[in-house]
């Protein structure tokens, strides 16, 4: 047994015209999109978000391993060597968060890797006189002595970022 077209079309209501279902589509048409806007425009807020926290870590970081920079061409002035630890740098005083470590191989070098709690696997370094060998190679440029470079660090390497 088949069914007729009044059994396979679904019931009408009596107040349902043509213009009545197109106005009804095309609200749901209109809601459809505000939907998509509003998810897309609250996905990108919270990209955007991230990022600028990103941005605001990499500067408190580039700007204490700047503070970092000054005092130890201070104490070299004052000693003729670097200053192989903070203490040693009494103005420096580090944000909350932040940890610096300074590594010394000879009395004309050093260099500072600067790390927060917030952002793991992500590091700040700045160098004086010889250049870590452990930086990527564009890294290492003499143009790059005393500029803090953050990277974020990848099973294969490093990805360094640039301030803004």
């Amino acid at each position: 047994m088949t069914a007729g077209p009044a059994e396979r079309a679904p019931a009408r209501k009596a107040n349902e015209t043509p213009a009545r279902r197109r106005r009804i589509s095309t609200l749901h048409g209109v809601l459809a999109v505000i939907g998509v806007v509003l998810i897309g425009g609250f996905v990108i807020a919270i990209r955007y978000h991230s990022g600028s926290d990103r941005r605001r870590y990499d500067d408190m970081l580039r700007a204490t391993l700047d503070k970092i920079v000054t005092a130890q061409e201070g104490y070299y002035y004052d000693s003729m060597r670097y200053a192989g630890s903070l203490p040693a740098l009494p103005t420096v005083q580090l944000p909350a968060g932040v940890h610096v470590q300074l590594i010394n191989p000879d009395r004309r070098s050093w260099w500072g890797v600067a790390t927060h709690d917030r952002v793991p696997g992500h590091r700040c370094v700045v160098w004086v006189g010889t250049a870590p060998t452990t930086l990527p190679v564009e890294a290492r440029v003499p143009e790059n002595e005393t500029k803090p470079l953050c990277f974020d660090d990848t099973g294969t390497g490093a990805r360094a970022t640039r301030p803004s």
